[in-house]
């Protein structure tokens, strides 16, 4: 996985993890915390949520082989989302690229 800035490319099948943190508008950390729910969605192809956290309060995600093996090679977009323990909404990572290339080998 390559990720610079927000956008991210990767290989589709190919197993990654990204992690998430987030900071308040000054710049402090605002880790999550028990309550809340950080959601990863790619376009209409694949949505994945946290709700247990590191000790430092980031979010985790796990893309599995299986789960990006047999989506179509292509430039997709995605957003990280916040809905905090309150109810609050926030979008932390606004819409960015999300390109999963084709793979040679295949299962």
């Amino acid at each position: 996985m390559i990720i610079n800035g927000t956008a991210i490319r990767m290989i589709r099948g190919d197993t990654e993890v990204l992690t998430v943190s987030c900071e308040q508008e000054d710049g402090t950390p605002r880790p999550f915390v028990d309550g809340d729910t950080v959601y990863l969605t790619v376009s209409s192809v694949l949505q994945k949520q946290v709700t247990a956290f590191t000790e430092d309060g980031a979010a985790v995600f796990y893309l599995s082989h299986e789960e990006t093996n047999d989506i179509p090679a292509s430039r997709y977009k995605y957003d990280v989302q916040l809905t905090a323990k309150d109810g609050t909404v926030t979008t932390i990572i606004p819409p960015s690229d999300f390109v999963l290339e084709g793979d040679v080998t295949r299962e």
